[in-house]
């Protein structure tokens, strides 16, 4: 398993402290199916998850009072109190759906900042750069299919996920997810804020165990990547662009089902890259304490230890703005080839590739359109060359590129 060698490291410095200095650099980076396992939290997991959805709850209804009232200085002082009533249509155009967000987003921030310093967690500020585990490049989670065809592939339960950088198998349960829920999870590795380390039932979610007969005590001290977001703040990392008038209900409600499957998800690797602590354990990509009915919620993300681990030292850089021009199959192969871009020349079965990506049609029509996406690829620089060669019968389809040559 490769590490994209050009992918820049986020930086990261103590809150509250001026960054400075150049951009930072870095190096490159099946067990038998069984039965669901049943989610298994003790008392104080669950009185502090819900604590931690009360107070969501209570920075929203403020949110609302604070922008009602254009008031600018929630990220100095504390939340006010909470108001009652629902703000008229008049006054919620009189107020920038920008503003509201930063408003909302810095007083959770606050109300997060004061959490850490009384369960005594260490922090750092993260200035992400759009990563995404290598781990996760190579397995087919997020197939360029309709939801309806994902429904199909995903219906058996806990199911095998094949493919030859799997290390050694990988199982997957949980709601069937596409190239639209992958678009989800980069946008929320985009707006990760900061890093905490601490004890594992420390922390704002306390982490959780997800096999029942799992009596294996966690580690000691654990680091989880966090961040608060509005869900108008995602979509917008995602599309790149905010519309005129806004997100409607609909695109924001779409977005907010694909948040709810994402964290429904449940992975189990027999070999775990870089986390044997978690060798055949039941993880999930991240936790958030509940969901909201409103339109635009604020919410909060506490991303796994071990995905926080790949982030930090098994990452792939995802050039989102070109990710953007792609169809969702170009969106799969991009994101495969980004992890291979260590070598400058890379040759490959298509089928293998395929097969990764998760990809269902018949080959001869994912020829066709991955031509016309590698096209694209090369047109915008990802690609200096690309070749498809082979009949598929006595020589199998092979595709060949080169990356462009990293500057010296």
């Amino acid at each position: 398993m490769t590490i994209d060698a050009s992918a820049p490291k986020p930086r990261s410095r103590p809150p509250g402290t001026r960054p400075g200095g150049a951009p930072d650099s870095h190096p490159p980076g099946a067990a038998p199916p069984g039965p669901d396992a049943n989610l298994s939290t003790d008392a104080h997991s669950a009185t502090e998850g819900k604590s931690l959805e009360a107070l969501l709850e209570r920075i929203q209804r403020n949110g609302k009072a604070r922008t009602t009232s254009a008031v600018d200085e929630a990220t100095t002082s504390a939340v006010a109190a909470s108001v009652k009533g629902a703000r008229t249509e008049e006054r919620k155009k009189r107020v920038g759906t920008g503003r509201s967000s930063k408003v909302l987003v810095a007083a959770a921030n606050h109300n997060l900042e004061t959490l850490v310093h009384q369960r005594g967690l260490e922090q750092v500020e993260l200035f992400p750069s759009s990563e995404y585990p290598t781990p996760l490049t190579r397995l087919p989670l997020f197939p360029p299919v309709t939801r309806e065809t994902a429904i199909e592939m995903f219906k058996r339960g806990w199911t095998p996920l094949a493919s030859r950088w799997d290390g050694e198998g990988v199982l997957r349960s949980g709601p069937a997810l596409n190239i639209y829920d992958e678009d989800t999870l980069l946008g929320l590795m985009v707006l990760r804020s900061r890093r905490l380390k601490g004890l594992p039932d420390h922390l704002p979610v306390p982490l959780r165990c997800h096999d029942s007969n799992d009596r294996t005590r966690p580690a000691e001290v654990v680091e989880v990547d966090t961040l608060y977001f509005r869900m108008s703040q995602l979509e917008t990392a995602i599309r790149g662009e905010t519309p005129k008038g806004g997100w409607s209900g609909p695109e924001l409600a779409r977005r907010r089902q694909s948040l709810d499957d994402l964290s429904g998800l449940r992975l189990r690797f027999e070999l775990p890259r870089g986390g044997h602590e978690y060798s055949r354990k039941t993880i999930s990509l991240f936790d958030t304490p509940g969901f909201s009915k409103e339109k635009d919620a604020c919410y909060y993300v506490q991303f796994h230890p071990l995905v926080s681990q790949w982030l930090e030292s098994y990452r792939t850089y995802i050039d989102l703005a070109l990710r953007r021009k792609f169809s969702d199959l170009g969106r799969a192969i991009h994101r495969f080839l980004a992890s291979q871009r260590s070598n400058q020349i890379y040759v490959i079965e298509l089928t293998a590739m395929y097969d990764a990506i998760g990809a269902q049609e018949r080959v001869g029509k994912l020829n066709h359109h991955a031509r016309v996406q590698l096209g694209i690829m090369q047109e915008n620089g990802f690609l200096e060359s690309f070749s498809i060669t082979g009949t598929g019968r006595s020589h199998p389809f092979v595709l060949a590129v080169t990356f462009p040559a990293k500057a010296s």
